[in-house]
């Protein structure tokens, strides 16, 4: 059984907040409750404290929960962004690069909530479309004149056609430019050339895509 990675970090971000929120609870419990007369001290009725101190640490523990949940919820809002569906050319072996941000480039088109990627025969593409991290379950098809289908991506539980997926970034006169780049084909090929430099622009000044 295979489980996407954003969906891990999902999960873990979830129950991390849970906790947050469970021991908060708990905190604002002992430091505003009182202990019966006769009650042994207890998890839930803690050894006394001087009442002002268990007040301040109470409030300081609510106010360090909302800070933290507000935080979270923020970044996770500035950064995600629409899944992806990548478009690669039929029989196109190799890796596939987009430069995001690029001034007067079209932006990608966004689909049925997805943002699609369609290569070129190069297997390079510029977008003005920012780079943004996080995102859902991205998709990969084949396309030609006659259709598209799907590729088997490591997530699948089939025979993978997609690897080495990583974004990454370089400054040049021009600014900064940010890529995603990712291998297409099996893992021996994948394995085979590991290195994915200038790979797409040199697949275009060969003629396009390698055919299988």
């Amino acid at each position: 059984m295979h489980v996407a990675p954003e969906t891990i970090y999902s999960v873990l971000t979830y129950l991390s907040l849970l906790f947050l929120v469970l021991a908060t609870a708990y905190a604002a419990l002992v430091s505003f409750s009182s202990r019966p007369d006769g009650e042994t001290a207890s998890w839930t009725f803690p050894g006394p404290g001087k009442g002002s101190l268990r007040k301040a640490v109470g409030v300081a523990g609510i106010a360090l929960a909302v800070g933290l949940a507000s935080w979270i919820a923020f970044a996770l809002r500035g950064s995600s962004r629409p899944a992806s569906r990548f478009l690669i050319p039929e029989g196109y072996i190799g890796w596939v690069k987009v430069e995001f941000g690029v001034s007067g480039a079209p932006p990608l088109p966004v689909e049925g909530g997805k943002c699609v990627v369609r290569f070129s025969p190069s297997g390079f593409l510029k977008t003005s479309t920012p780079e943004q991290s996080m995102g859902g379950r991205d998709s990969y098809y084949y396309y030609s004149d006659s259709g598209t289908h799907a590729l088997a991506d490591r997530t699948s539980g089939a025979a993978s056609l997609i690897w080495g997926q990583f974004h990454s970034q370089d400054f040049g006169s021009s600014g900064k430019h940010t890529y995603e780049q990712f291998f297409v084909g099996t893992e021996q090929q994948f394995k085979e050339q590991v290195n994915p430099t200038n790979q797409a622009e040199g697949n275009a000044a060969r003629g396009g895509a390698v055919n299988k």
